[in-house]
C-alpha cells in the first residue's frame, strides 16, 4: 500500500484507490487516499511550517532543491519506470520527463537568486510626494504562504516539479493533490524532497478526489494560492470558487492547438513534426497539435503522406523501448474517443486508422480526412490519438479556423513566408505562436499558458511562478 505524505509523515489511510496499469488494463498498486480531514491537517501543518521555512536563508532552501535533484538523478530510472507503469507513457518519453523535472529543480534553485533579488527606486526623480530627495525606496518579494498544487495525470513528474520547486524556492509551503490516476510518482518525489532535508510540514502529497482534497484546498482560507493544470471545466470551476477567498491563481487548462501548413512549407519537416506533435503520449498533451490545417494546393499529398506515417507508428507496450504510441489513461477515454470518431464519420469525415493492440487501454491512431467545423474533433479538446485534417484556401481562412475554438494555448505555422507568418502571429489568439516547429515546444523557465479557456491568471514557468506566487512589497526609509 502506497501511503500519503502528510507533512513529512507517511500515513496509510483507511480509504484507498486502485491505480491501474493502462498498458495492461490491470491493477498496478493500491494507494492511500486522503480525505477532507487529512487535507485540513496538511494545510494546518503547512501554515505552521511557513513562518520558519519562509525565513530560512535562500541558500538553504535552494540547497534542498539541488540535493533533491541529485537524488532524482540517482533514482531516475526508477522514477521513469514508475511513471510509465501508472501513466502508460512510453518509457523513452518517461525518461525525458524525469530529466526535465530534474532540470526544473535545478533551474528553480539557480533562478531564485535573480527573481528574488529586489530593486531600489530613484524616487528623487519624482516631484510628488514632496521630500523624495530624502527618501530611499526599495522593493522586496515575500512568499504568499500555503499554496495548493493540483496536478494532471499526464505529467506526474514534470508538473510536480513546475508547481513545487519554484514555490519552495520562494519560501511557500505546498500541499499537492496528484491525480488519482497517476499518484505514485508524486509520492516518490515527496519522499525525495524530505530525504533532501525539507523541513517537516513544508510539503504534503495527498492523492484524493476533487470533492475532498481538491475542495478543501479551494475552500480553505489558509491556502493563499492555487496552481492548477487540468481540464477547462474543472479549472473554471476551481477559479470561480477560489477567487471569492482572494487566492492567487495559476490555471493552465485545455487546448486545441492548430498546426497550419502552407503550400510553400518544407513538407518533410511539417509532416514529421506534426505527426509527433499529435501522437506523442497517445495525444494526451495539452499542447499537442490537435487540429491540422493544410492549404488546398498540397492537401491531398499531405494527407496521403500523413496517413502513411501514422499507420507506421509502433503501437504497443509502453515499457518496450521501441514503442512510439502507448495506451490512453483509461477505458472511459477509449469510449469517448470512439464516440468522437463516429461523430466525425457521420458528418462527412473519411477515417484512416493505424494499428492497435489488445490487453490495455489502446486506441488506434486515427486520422480524420475532410474535417469540418461541425465535428466534435474540430470544436472540443480531444485528449487522445485522433488527428482531424481540414483544408483552407488562404492565410485569412487559416486564421479563422485557428480561432474557431474557445481555446488559445499554442499554434504552429509552417511556411517559407516569414512576413506572412509574423502577420498571422498577430491575428491568432494563442499564448504562443511557433513558426516552423512544433506546438509541443515549451521552455520550462519561460511563461507557458494560453488565452480564452486555455488559461486563467498567471502563466506557469520557473520565473513566472515565483513572481505570481510571491508578493511585491515597497519599503520606504526617510533619511532626513
Amino acid at each position: 500500500m502506497i501511503p500519503i505524505i502528510l507533512g513529512g509523515e507517511k500515513i496509510v489511510t483507511q480509504t484507498k484507490v486502485t491505480v491501474m496499469d493502462p498498458g495492461k488494463g490491470k491493477p498496478l498498486e493500491e494507494v492511500s487516499v486522503a480525505g477532507r480531514e487529512e487535507t485540513r491537517h496538511a494545510i494546518e501543518l503547512a501554515d505552521q511550517a511557513f513562518d520558519h521555512f519562509s525565513r530560512l536563508a535562500l541558500k538553504d532552501r535552494t540547497r534542498i532543491l539541488e540535493r533533491a535533484a541529485d537524488i532524482m538523478e540517482r533514482r531516475s530510472e526508477e522514477l521513469a519506470r514508475t511513471l510509465t507503469a501508472e501513466s502508460g507513457k512510453p518509457i523513452r518519453d518517461a525518461r525525458v520527463e524525469v530529466t526535465r523535472a530534474i532540470h526544473l529543480f535545478r533551474s528553480a534553485a539557480q533562478e531564485a537568486r535573480l527573481v528574488l533579488e529586489g530593486t531600489t527606486f530613484r524616487v528623487d526623480g519624482y516631484e510628488y510626494p514632496p521630500g523624495n530627495e530624502k527618501r530611499m525606496v526599495m522593493s522586496i518579494r515575500e512568499p504568499l504562504g500555503v499554496v495548493g498544487a493540483i496536478l494532471p495525470f499526464n505529467f506526474p513528474a514534470n508538473s510536480f516539479a513546475h508547481k513545487v520547486a519554484p514555490n519552495l524556492a520562494v519560501g511557500n509551503t505546498v500541499v499537492v493533490k496528484p491525480s488519482t490516476s497517476t499518484p505514485i510518482t508524486g509520492v516518490l518525489l515527496g519522499e525525495i524532497l524530505y530525504d533532501a532535508g525539507l523541513p517537516r510540514g513544508a510539503l504534503s502529497v495527498l492523492p484524493g478526489g476533487g470533492d475532498t482534497v481538491g475542495a478543501e484546498i479551494v475552500e480553505n482560507r489558509k491556502v493563499k494560492g492555487i496552481t492548477f493544470t487540468g481540464s477547462t471545466p474543472v479549472g473554471t470551476s476551481i477559479a470561480s470558487k477560489a477567487v471569492t477567498t482572494g487566492k492567487r491563481l495559476m490555471m493552465e487548462m485545455g487546448g486545441s492547438d492548430p498546426i497550419i501548413v502552407f503550400n510553400d512549407a518544407d513538407l518533410e519537416r511539417a509532416l514529421s513534426i506534426s505527426v509527433r506533435a499529435r501522437f506523442e503520449y497517445a495525444g494526451q498533451n495539452c499542447n499537442a497539435g490537435k487540429r491540422i490545417l493544410v492549404q488546398e494546393g498540397i492537401y491531398e499529398k499531405f494527407v496521403r503522406e500523413y496517413v502513411n506515417r501514422v499507420k507506421s507508428l509502433r503501437v504497443g507496450d509502453p515499457m518496450d523501448e521501441s514503442t512510439e504510441v502507448g495506451p490512453v489513461i483509461s477505458a472511459n477515454v477509449v469510449k469517448e474517443l470512439e464516440d468522437a470518431v463516429v461523430d466525425s464519420q457521420r458528418k462527412g469525415g473519411l477515417l484512416h486508422r493505424g494499428s492497435s493492440v489488445t490487453g490495455g487501454y489502446y486506441f488506434a491512431p486515427t486520422v480524420v480526412e475532410n474535417a469540418n467545423l461541425e465535428m466534435v474533433v474540430m470544436r472540443r479538446e480531444i485528449f487522445g490519438p485522433v488527428a482531424p485534417i481540414a483544408k483552407f484556401s488562404d492565410w485569412k481562412e487559416a486564421v479563422e479556423l485557428a480561432n474557431s475554438t474557445e481555446y488559445g494555448l499554442q499554434a504552429s505555422i509552417f511556411t517559407s513566408d516569414l512576413k506572412m507568418a509574423l502577420k498571422m502571429s498577430r491575428e491568432i489568439r494563442a499564448g504562443a505562436v511557433i513558426i516552423n516547429d512544433s506546438t509541443r515546444l515549451r521552455w520550462d523557465s519561460l511563461p507557458f499558458g494560453g488565452v480564452g479557456l486555455s488559461g486563467i491568471g498567471s502563466r506557469e514557468g520557473v520565473r513566472s511562478t515565483m513572481l505570481a506566487m510571491s508578493e511585491e512589497k515597497l519599503i520606504s526609509v526617510d533619511l532626513s
